[in-house]
């Protein structure tokens, strides 16, 4: 049983993963816009940024935080308490809420966010962002939000139940799921529509788990069973309690019918609440059952959040059959795919006891070696640029009256399509910002709306020069505080003499 424990744990998490990686290139895209783009089949396989690697969203980045508050709880010995579970994966979602926010340097008691590849703004939902900053100030959480943030980070909190419970205590490891998933969405979402669909999907992944052959005779037993004991689990109104109901059984007899995917999907809402994204992915889930590739291809072709239906298919469909039932495509180039497999193993204590302790319960002290160690596996803008790849942007000081005649002005114009006469902002694969118009705090507001821009511009890399150090006679004491919230965006390279100077203040 560990065996098919352990593949269908790795299954879920990067199906979830690769159901959120296919959709998050179409999040914002109509059907419409799909085809056109991608054919009559809309997309099908994965669209790999430039350096081929086939990147996720905010989905998948909590779902792994949601991972390390379980664990850390586990090491703790504090699995058994509701509570103290909850404590630990709010403790998580704020560590990831760093990662969106705050300077890239790892916090010492957060695993995940010494992995510098999750330090990357990919659409985080407002709701998530604005409940953690309350809660980061000490303030409480105000909003009735049922959109889909919480429902698609619960996949580890059905995996992490369903394979540490004896056969004989089933049902009290249901119940603890279902109270960690409610407690885990209100964090963020404080609707009971969010708390509903958070509790169905978990345990509907813990059915999944504990079953081995699932065909969809199989599966609707387990979806019964899964809104039993949701609707047992949380105390709501007897309207949310019906919407609820009546969106999963629309989706059971959607399924069962001969219209298109698109017409159905179309039928049961875009997704972007939690009772449509459960729906969504029940549908795409029993239409699919043995077709993971299939099951995918559905949850993301509609005009609504392709993203978080796709990756809450893909944690269903993936938990059903398992890492081997996955086709290599979906695997292949999906961003940070062995770190997902190990967290899998993690939830299911597959891996080593002291890998898990030192992974989510070791708190050592973050040191100066650590942090110079940390520095120097950083990202810098190399000193010399003669070519980029088709995504990256150089970033220049110029002048005002855009004469880009010497330095690093002069590269931009020869090689990266710097128009001259224009000093200010996007020009090719450039962007100017100028300097030589006064002193620095002359220079402040056009870093400043680069970094707005370049904060909006996550498909990006923009590669900043040591603008204003050269002919306009600047330090870079000078300048590197200009680009101090720069800091927080994954896809800014800066000089490394910028940041150790910033990391440094």
């Amino acid at each position: 049983m560990k065996d098919i424990l352990i593949d269908k744990a790795r299954g879920c998490m990067i199906g979830g993963a690769a159901g959120d990686a296919l959709g998050y290139t179409v999040e914002f895209s109509s059907l419409d816009s799909i085809f056109k783009q991608y054919g009559s089949s809309g997309i099908t396989a994965y669209s790999p940024d430039s350096k081929g690697i086939a990147r996720f969203s905010d989905d998948t980045q909590m779902t792994l935080f949601t991972a390390e508050g379980l664990l850390d709880a586990a090491q703790k010995g504090e699995s058994a308490n509701t509570d103290a579970v909850t404590r630990c994966i709010e403790k998580a979602y704020l560590a990831w809420f760093e990662t969106q926010t705050g300077f890239q340097l790892p916090i010492p008691s957060s695993w995940l966010t010494h992995v510098r590849d999750l330090w990357a703004r990919r659409a985080p939902g407002n709701t998530c962002l604005s409940a953690l900053s309350n809660l980061k100030a000490g303030s409480p959480v105000h909003n009735d939000s049922k959109g889909c943030g919480a429902v698609m980070r619960v996949a580890p909190i059905g995996i992490f139940y369903a394979a540490n419970t004896e056969q004989s205590n089933m049902q009290d490891a249901k119940r603890e799921a279902a109270r960690v998933a409610a407690d885990s969405a209100r964090i963020t979402h404080l609707n009971d529509l969010s708390t509903l669909a958070s509790v169905f999907t978990t345990l509907l992944i813990f059915g999944c788990m504990r079953t081995h052959v699932i065909d969809r005779l199989t599966f609707r037993s387990i979806i019964a069973s899964a809104l039993s004991e949701t609707l047992a689990a949380v105390a709501t109104d007897s309207v949310k309690t019906e919407k609820f109901i009546s969106i999963i059984q629309k989706a059971l007899d959607l399924a069962g019918s001969s219209g298109s995917d698109r017409d159905a999907i179309r039928e049961l809402g875009e997704g972007w609440v939690a009772e449509e994204t459960a729906a969504i992915a029940v549908f795409c889930v029993m239409r699919y059952i043995r077709d993971f590739e299939g099951c995918l291809v559905a949850a993301v072709n509609h005009d609504g959040d392709s993203d978080s239906t796709g990756a809450v298919a893909g944690n269903i469909i993936g938990a059903i059959l398992g890492y081997t039932g996955i086709p290599e495509k979906f695997r292949k180039r999906l961003e940070l795919h062995d770190l997902i497999l190990s967290v899998a193993d993690d939830l299911v204590g597959a891996s080593g006891e002291t890998q898990l302790r030192e992974r989510y319960s070791a708190h050592r002290p973050y040191g100066i070696d650590e942090k110079l160690k940390f520095i120097n596996s950083m990202r810098f803008t190399p000193e010399n640029i003669t070519e980029l790849g088709p995504d990256d942007i150089f970033v220049f000081g110029s002048n005002l009256a855009g004469h880009h005649a010497g330095g690093a002005a002069r590269v931009a114009r020869q090689r990266f399509g710097a128009v001259e006469g224009q000093g200010v902002g996007m020009q090719g694969q450039s962007y100017a910002i100028p300097t030589m118009q006064g002193g620095v705090e002359t220079i402040k507001p056009y870093v400043d709306d680069f970094i707005e821009f370049a904060g909006n511009c996550d498909q990006n890399t923009f590669y900043v020069t040591r603008i204003g150090c050269g002919i306009a006679g600047f330090t870079d004491e000078e300048i590197a505080p200009l680009f101090r919230d720069a800091l927080n965006l994954y896809n800014v390279r800066l000089p490394e003499s910028f940041v150790r100077i910033l990391l440094n203040e």
